[in-house]
C-alpha cells in the first residue's frame, strides 16, 4: 500500500486552515482530526498519510520542566487556606485536558483552577501560548472547577468541553470552530454537584460518544463537626431517622448516610451519571442503577450506588468491541470494574476476576505492562514510601479478617495495586512484585514509554496539603477538643496544623515487563509541588508526549519530552461522529514483540490526554494494526520510524476470522463425594506472627487403597471433620468410601499416605500444645486403626515412607513442624523405623535429625551414586537441608552440596531429573517476591524471637531496614503496643517510635535475649545438580506471584522432559500485610535443560483461586496422560483431567513383597543411544502429600527399553518396549540385567 507524506503541520497558515474546514463541512468529503493536518489532496482510496519528524538532536530520555517565563505559561491552582479547611474536599485538586481546540494543528492546555478561573493555552508553536479562556467563553469564573475534558462529541471535527467542579454541575461547551457555547436543556443542566473525572467512549456502538461522570461530594461529614444522629429501628435494622434534628426522609440527607455492620455511621458518596450520546448534543442521563447496570451474576442492581468516585477510564479489556468501564472509589465503596453487555448496558465483572482491590482508590489507567498483548491496570493509593511518615500514618478502619474457605471476596488495601491480566478475564494482583505498592499520597497515574524501549513506563503525581490521617496531629487535635469550648468554625481551622505532605512526583521505568525501578530523577520528574491531574499530548510535533500537571497553589507543570530514539506517533480519524478513533486499539509489530494501546478521551483522574499514541520504533519499521471499534481492521504493512501516521477508518476492512484456540493441557472436572476442607478460625497465642500457623493442610494422596489396580484418593481434613476417602470407579466415576477411619479428627489433619492399603495420617497438636494424643494414625479402610503415633512436644506435619535402613521394608519419616507458641523455635524430626509391620521410633537414625528447624515438606530420593534414599527437607525460616543416607544413619551435607547458604520460608518439595542427565534434582517453594517483605544476600529479612520479658509470651519481632541501614521494627505501633503494651511506656507518640532503631527501642540486652534468623531468598527456586553441587535457578515470575506450597514434578505434557505444578495463595496474615491471592496454580513446561516455561490459563487449563495446599499427580483414567488433585484450605478439592495430545508409557512396578510398588526405585527410558529423564518412586513429597507410585513416562513414542534401578539392594534391570507401547508392568527379577544403576 503505497505511502503518501504529509503537507507541514508546523507551517500551516490558520488561513488555510480555516478554508479547508469551510470546504469540508459543505462537501462531506474530507475530515479533521485534532492533529490538525488537513486533507486537501487526500485520495478517496488511500487509508492514512504520514508526515516525518525534524530530527530532535541528542538528547537523553526524560523531561525538562519549562518555566511560565519559557512558554506564557502562568497559571497556578490556587487555593485558599481557609476554604479548604472549611471544606477539604478542595484538597482534592483540578485537572487538565489538552486538545487541538482552534484547529491549527497545535495541541492546546485547558486547565481547571479552585479559587481563580480556569484557563485556555493556545498552541502558537515553539512552545510559546496564549490564553485565551475568556475569550473562547470557557474561564468558568467561581465555579470551583476540578475535572475537565477536550473531546468531538458532535461529530464536526472541533473539540468541545466538559468541566466538573465541587458545588456545580456538569458544564459542557460546544466547539464551533471559532469559539465555544456553553449547552443548555441538557440532561446536564440538573442539579448534581461533586462531579470528579470524565471518561468518553462509545458505550452502545451508535458511533456517538457518551460520557461517564464519577461523584464524590461537594462537602463530607469530616467538615460537619458535632452533627448528631438519632435512630430508629425498622423490623430489625437499625437505621437513621434524623440528622441535626432535620428527618431523613425527603431532605438532602436522604441516602447520605447509613449504619455499618459495626453500629458505626457511614457517610455514602453521590452516584455516578452515565449520559447517553442521543445525536445533535443532546443526551439522556442515567444514574447508575438497575436500569442499565447488572451485578455480577447478572441482576439488576437494587437501587442507585451511593459511593466515592474519584476517577472513571473506558477500556475494552476483553477485546469484543465494546468498551468496559474501571470505576476508582475512594473510603470503603468497592471499586467498580464493568464489563460492557452490549447497548450500552453493563455487568459487574465476576468477583474471581480481581481477587482484591485498594481502599482509597484514586486514579487508573491501562497498558500491555509485559507485552504479551493482555491489557494490565493500575490503582493509585496513599501508602506512604518513606518509613517515618508511614509509621505516623493511621491504619484504615477497616480491616480484612480472614474467613477459611472464602476468596470470592475482595478485600481493601490502602496501597497501590497492579492487576496483571491473566487471560480468561481473571487477574493477579502484583504491585508488591513490580515495586510500585507505594508511592505516597497519589492522584494520577500515567502510563508512557519514557525512554522508548518499548515498554511503558509509570508517571505519578504526588502530594496533599494537609496530610490528615498524621497520627500525632489527630491525637493532638482530639486532646485540644476534648480540653477546650470550640465553636464548630475553630474545629475546622485548627486543622491548619496538619503536616503538608509535599512529596516528589514519581516515575517508575518498566523493567521489561518484570518489575519498576524509579528513576524520577535521571528522568527530571520529581517535583516536590503538590500535583494533582495530568495529561500527555504532543506539545511541540516533534512525535513524542509532552506532560502537563496541575500543581496546587503552585505554578502548572510542563514537562517537554526530550527522547530522541526512533518513535511513532498515531492519530486516527474515525468513523463519522468519531471523529478521533475513540476506543480503537492501535497495534505497533515488530515480529513478535508487540506495543499496544487504546485511544481514550478523558479517564485520566480529573483530566484528559490528547488521542495520539506514541511507539517505540527503536527495532526499525513495523507493521501498523488499527482495530476499530466495530472491530474492522486497517493493516498498514510497513511504516516507518519518526514519522506521524494518520489512520483513516474510511479504509477499514473486516477483521480475519479468530483460529480456533488449542486445547489446554487440563480440564476441570467434578470429584463425587469431596467435601469441603475444615477449618477453624487461627488461634495463635503469638499476637504478632506474620501468618497464620493453624491453617496448614490439607494434604491429599493417591494410591489403590482397596487393591482394584485403580488409583483411589484420601484429602485429610481440619479438626472437626474427617479424612475423605474416595473409591476410583475404575475411571469413569468417585465414590465415598465409609470407613471406621471416619471419625472426626480431634486436631488437624495434615499429611496423608495411602500405602499396601492402609492410610496414614499425620495430626498437628499446634492449637493445643498438648504432648499426648495421636500424631500419626494407621489404618486399613475398612478394617479401622493398624496403629497409633503418641504425639511430641513438637507439631506433625509432613510424612514420607522409604527403606532408609535397606532391610526391604518401608520406614516412616515425620516432619516436626513446629513448637507450639514457639514459632518458628527449632524442632525435631522422627525417623520410624518398620519392624515387622510396626513403625518404632529410631533414635540413632532419628539423631541427626534434632532441632532442623521448622520443617514443612520432605521427600526421599538417591541425589548421589548410591541406590540408599537420601533426605531433602524444605525448612521454614532456615535453607533446604540434605540428609545423606549412610546405611546406619542420616548425615547433613547441606553445605557440601552448597544450599545451606539458601536461607528461606520454605514449604515445598519434589525432586526430578530436570536437565536429562541422569542425576536427582529438586524444587523448593518459597513465599515468593509478591508481598511488602524484602530479602537479599547483602539485606536479609530479620526476625528476632523469643520470650524478650519474660512473661510466657514467644515474642516474634519482624524488622526491616530504614535508609540509614539500621533495623527497624516492621509493625506499627498499635501492633506492637497489643503484643507489648509497656512499650508506649518508653515512647511519648508515633514519631519517636517511628524514629527509633529496634535496638534503641528494646534496649541493649534485647539482642542477647533474643534469637535472631535471616532470610536471604524468598524466590521458589529449582536446584540443579552439576558437579557435585546444587545450582539454583529461580522459577519463572508467575510462580514468584505468591506463597507456593506443594510443588508436583512429573511429565504433563508426556514430552520427555520433567514439568513442574505449584499450588498457591495464603491469606491469614498479618492483618498489615494484604492477603496473597494472585496464585491461580501454575504449570510450568520444562525443556529439558533444567529451564520452565510458565502456562497461561489458556494453556494450562488451570484455575485454584483459593489457597492452594497439598496436590499430587496420577493417572486416574489409564489413558495415558497424568492428572492433577489440588486441595484448598477451607474449600473443596480441585481434580484436573489431562487432555493432552500424547499419551504417555504406564509404568506399574512389582517389588519385593515388603515393598510391592517399588516405593525408592529410580527408572529411566531408553531412546535409542541416549535415556530419557530419571524419575524416582516417592511416597509422600511435595507438601503433606503424595503421588500415585504408577508412574507415566513421556515420550515414549521414542523408546525402545525400560531400565529399573531397584530399591533396597540397587539391582539395575532393562525391560524391552515395543513401539508404541503404552503400559508395562516391570516385575522384579523379570528384566535382563543392565551394566550401570548410575546409567
Amino acid at each position: 500500500m503505497g505511502q503518501k507524506p504529509l503537507p507541514s503541520l508546523k507551517t500551516m497558515e490558520f488561513v488555510l486552515f480555516n478554508r479547508i474546514r469551510l470546504i469540508w463541512v459543505v462537501a462531506i468529503t474530507c475530515a479533521m482530526v485534532s492533529s490538525g493536518y488537513s486533507e486537501s489532496g487526500l485520495d478517496k482510496d488511500t487509508s492514512h498519510r504520514w508526515e516525518k519528524f525534524a530530527d530532535a538532536g541528542n538528547l537523553s530520555s526524560g523531561f525538562t520542566r519549562l518555566s511560565g517565563e519559557s512558554t506564557g505559561l502562568f497559571f497556578e491552582n490556587s487555593l485558599d487556606a481557609t476554604k479548604s479547611l472549611l471544606n477539604q474536599v478542595y484538597l482534592n485538586g483540578s485537572g487538565v485536558a489538552l486538545g487541538d481546540v482552534d484547529g491549527n494543528g497545535l495541541c492546546d492546555i485547558y486547565l481547571c483552577g479552585l479559587d481563580s478561573s480556569n484557563h485556555l493555552y493556545l498552541n502558537q508553536g515553539n512552545w510559546g501560548f496564549r490564553e485565551a479562556a475568556k475569550k473562547y467563553g470557557v474561564d468558568c469564573p467561581d465555579s470551583d472547577s476540578n475535572g475537565a475534558c477536550l473531546v468531538d462529541l458532535d461529530g464536526d471535527g472541533d473539540l468541545d468541553l466538559i468541566v466538573n467542579s465541587v458545588h456545580g454541575v456538569t458544564r459542557l461547551y460546544r466547539n464551533d470552530g471559532t469559539g465555544f457555547s456553553r449547552a443548555t436543556g441538557q440532561a446536564f443542566d440538573s442539579i448534581v454537584p461533586g462531579g470528579t473525572s470524565i471518561a468518553v467512549a462509545d458505550v452502545n456502538g451508535d458511533n456517538l460518544l457518551d460520557i461517564y461522570i464519577s461523584h464524590y461530594r461537594d462537602k463530607t461529614l469530616m467538615d460537619m463537626p458535632n452533627t448528631h444522629f438519632k435512630f430508629k429501628n425498622v423490623g430489625r435494622k437499625k437505621i437513621i431517622s434524623s440528622v441535626n434534628d432535620i428527618p431523613v426522609k425527603g431532605s438532602a440527607f436522604e441516602n447520605r448516610f447509613r449504619v455499618n455492620s459495626r453500629g458505626g455511621i457511614e457517610e455514602n458518596g453521590l452516584p455516578d451519571f452515565l449520559y447517553i450520546n442521543k445525536g445533535n448534543f443532546s443526551f439522556e442521563r442515567c444514574e447508575i442503577n438497575g436500569k442499565r447496570f447488572r451485578d455480577s451474576i447478572g441482576n439488576p442492581l437494587d437501587g442507585s450506588l451511593f459511593e466515592w468516585g474519584l476517577a472513571a477510564m473506558f477500556r475494552d479489556i476483553n477485546r469484543d468491541g465494546r468498551p468496559d468501564l474501571f470505576v476508582c472509589n475512594d473510603f470503603d465503596s468497592e471499586d467498580r470494574l464493568w464489563l460492557n453487555i452490549g447497548n450500552g448496558n453493563f455487568r459487574l465483572a465476576p468477583t474471581y476476576a480481581m481477587r482484591k482491590s485498594s481502599m482509597f482508590s484514586m486514579g487508573i489507567d491501562f497498558a500491555d505492562l509485559n507485552r504479551d498483548g493482555l491489557d494490565d491496570f493500575f490503582i493509585l493509593d496513599m501508602l506512604n514510601r518513606n518509613r517515618e511518615i508511614k509509621m505516623n500514618q493511621m491504619l484504615p478502619r477497616v480491616r480484612y479478617h480472614p474467613i477459611p474457605g472464602e476468596y470470592l471476596n475482595r478485600p481493601q488495601y490502602m496501597r497501590n495495586t497492579m492487576f496483571l491480566n491473566r487471560g480468561e478475564g481473571v487477574y493477579s494482583e502484583v504491585a508488591n512484585l513490580m515495586g510500585v505498592a507505594a508511592s505516597d499520597w497519589s492522584w494520577c497515574p500515567l502510563f508512557i514509554d519514557v525512554d522508548l524501549d518499548g515498554y511503558e513506563d509509570l508517571l505519578i503525581t504526588n502530594g496533599v496539603e494537609r496530610n490528615a490521617r498524621h497520627l500525632d496531629t489527630i491525637l493532638k487535635l482530639k486532646q485540644n477538643r476534648e480540653s477546650t469550648d470550640m465553636t464548630n468554625r475553630e474545629i475546622l481551622l485548627a486543622r491548619k496544623i496538619f503536616p503538608s505532605q509535599q512529596t516528589e512526583n514519581i516515575a517508575f521505568k518498566n523493567l521489561a515487563g518484570r518489575q519498576f525501578a524509579e528513576n524520577g530523577a535521571n528522568w527530571g520528574f520529581h517535583a516536590n509541588d503538590i500535583s494533582h491531574g495530568m495529561a500527555a499530548g504532543d506539545l511541540d510535533g516533534d512525535g513524542d508526549l509532552d506532560v502537563v500537571v496541575n500543581n496546587l497553589n503552585a505554578p502548572v507543570g510542563v514537562y517537554r519530552n526530550n527522547s530522541s530514539r526512533p518513535r511513532l506517533l498515531v492519530r486516527l480519524k474515525g468513523p463519522n461522529n468519531n471523529t478521533q478513533g475513540i476506543g480503537a486499539r492501535v497495534e505497533v509489530k515488530h515480529g513478535k514483540f508487540v506495543q499496544s494501546q487504546e485511544v481514550i478521551a478523558g479517564g485520566r483522574y480529573l483530566s484528559s490526554d490528547d488521542p495520539a499514541r506514541m511507539f517505540s520504533m527503536v527495532n526499525g519499521a513495523a507493521q501498523l494494526t488499527v482495530t476499530w471499534p466495530d472491530l474492522k481492521v486497517s493493516v498498514i504493512d510497513r511504516i516507518e520510524p519518526n514519522r506521524l501516521y494518520v489512520v483513516d477508518y474510511q479504509g477499514a476492512k473486516q477483521s480475519p476470522a479468530v483460529k480456533s484456540r488449542t486445547k489446554p493441557i487440563f480440564a476441570a472436572t467434578r470429584v463425587g463425594g469431596a467435601g469441603s476442607h475444615k477449618e477453624a478460625l487461627a488461634n495463635d497465642n503469638q499476637p504478632l506472627l506474620p501468618w497464620a500457623l493453624g491453617q496448614a493442610g490439607p494434604g491429599v494422596a493417591w494410591g489403590d487403597f482397596d487393591g482394584d489396580g485403580w488409583e483411589d484418593m484420601a484429602i485429610a481434613n481440619g479438626r472437626g471433620g474427617s479424612v475423605s476417602l474416595i473409591k476410583n470407579k475404575n475411571g469413569s466415576g468417585w465414590a465415598t468410601v465409609p470407613s471406621t477411619l471416619k471419625t472426626k479428627n480431634p486436631r488437624d489433619g495434615m499429611s496423608v499416605l495411602i500405602s499396601q492399603g492402609t492410610v496414614i495420617q499425620s495430626f498437628s497438636n499446634h492449637e493445643d500444645g498438648l504432648a499426648f494424643g495421636d500424631m500419626i494414625t494407621l489404618g486399613e479402610v475398612r478394617g479401622g486403626t493398624l496403629q497409633k503415633l503418641a504425639a511430641k512436644g513438637s507439631s506433625g506435619g509432613h510424612i514420607g515412607k522409604a527403606d532408609v535402613d535397606g532391610d526391604g521394608d518401608l520406614d516412616l519419616f515425620v516432619a516436626g513442624r513446629s513448637l507450639p507458641d514457639k514459632y518458628p523455635e527449632k524442632t525435631d524430626s522422627w525417623i520410624y523405623l518398620n519392624e515387622n509391620g510396626k513403625f518404632t521410633e529410631s533414635e540413632s537414625w532419628s539423631s541427626s535429625l534434632k532441632a532442623l528447624g521448622a520443617i514443612s515438606a520432605a521427600v526421599f530420593a538417591p541425589i548421589n551414586s548410591d541406590h540408599r534414599p537420601d533426605l531433602i527437607l524444605a525448612c521454614e525460616w532456615g535453607a533446604p537441608k540434605l540428609f545423606v543416607n549412610k546405611g546406619t544413619g542420616f548425615v547433613d551435607q547441606s553445605n557440601q552440596y552448597g544450599v545451606d547458604k539458601f536461607t528461606g520460608l520454605w514449604r515445598g518439595i519434589d525432586v526430578g531429573d530436570f536437565n536429562n542427565d541422569g542425576l536427582i534434582d529438586f524444587v523448593a517453594t518459597n513465599r515468593g517476591l509478591n508481598s511488602s517483605y524484602f530479602a537479599t544476600t547483602e539485606q536479609p529479612l530479620v526476625v528476632y524471637h523469643g520470650d524478650f520479658n519474660q512473661d510466657g509470651v514467644w515474642d516474634f519481632i519482624e524488622t526491616e531496614y530504614g535508609e540509614n541501614g539500621q533495623l527497624y521494627p516492621k509493625r506499627h505501633l498499635s501492633a506492637m503496643a497489643t503484643a507489648m503494651p509497656w512499650l508506649t511506656e518508653r515512647l511519648q507518640n508515633y514519631g519517636q517510635y517511628s524514629k527509633t532503631p529496634l535496638f534503641n527501642l528494646f534496649g541493649p540486652t534485647f539482642e542477647t535475649q533474643m534469637k535472631r534468623v535471616e532470610i536471604r531468598t524468598l524466590e521458589s527456586i529449582v536446584f540443579i545438580q552439576n558437579g557435585g553441587i546444587f545450582e539454583p535457578k529461580a522459577l519463572p515470575i508467575k510462580a514468584q506471584f505468591s506463597s507456593a506450597f506443594c510443588p508436583v514434578v512429573a511429565d504433563f505434557n508426556n514430552d520427555g522432559s520433567e514439568d513442574i505444578f505449584i499450588s498457591q495463595n495464603e491469606f491469614s496474615l498479618h492483618p498489615e500485610e494484604s492477603r496473597e491471592d494472585a496464585g491461580l496454580g501454575l504449570l510450568m513446561l520444562g525443556d529439558g535443560k533444567g529451564s520452565f516455561r510458565a502456562l497461561s490459563i489458556s494453556e494450562s487449563g488451570l484455575v485454584v483461586p483459593g489457597e492452594g495446599r497439598g496436590s499430587a499427580a496420577a493417572d486416574f483414567d489409564h489413558d495415558g496422560r497424568t492428572d492433577l488433585l489440588v486441595a484448598q484450605n477451607g474449600s473443596t478439592p480441585r481434580l484436573f483431567k489431562n487432555q493432552t495430545k500424547r499419551n504417555g508409557l504406564r509404568v506399574i512396578l512389582r517389588g519385593d513383597e515388603q515393598n510391592p510398588e517399588g516405593v525408592g526405585a529410580a527408572m529411566r527410558l531408553k531412546l535409542g543411544d541416549g535415556l530419557g529423564a530419571k524419575r524416582i518412586v516417592r511416597l509422600g513429597s511435595g507438601y503433606l502429600s503424595q503421588n500415585a507410585p504408577t508412574q507415566v513416562l513421556g515420550n515414549n513414542e521414542q523408546a525402545t527399553g525400560l531400565i529399573v534401578a531397584w530399591p533396597s539392594d540397587g539391582k539395575t534391570e532393562f525391560f524391552n518396549l515395543q513401539s508404541g507401547q503404552l503400559e508395562i508392568v516391570a516385575i522384579k527379577g523379570r528384566g535382563s540385567a543392565w551394566p550401570s544403576a548410575s546409567q
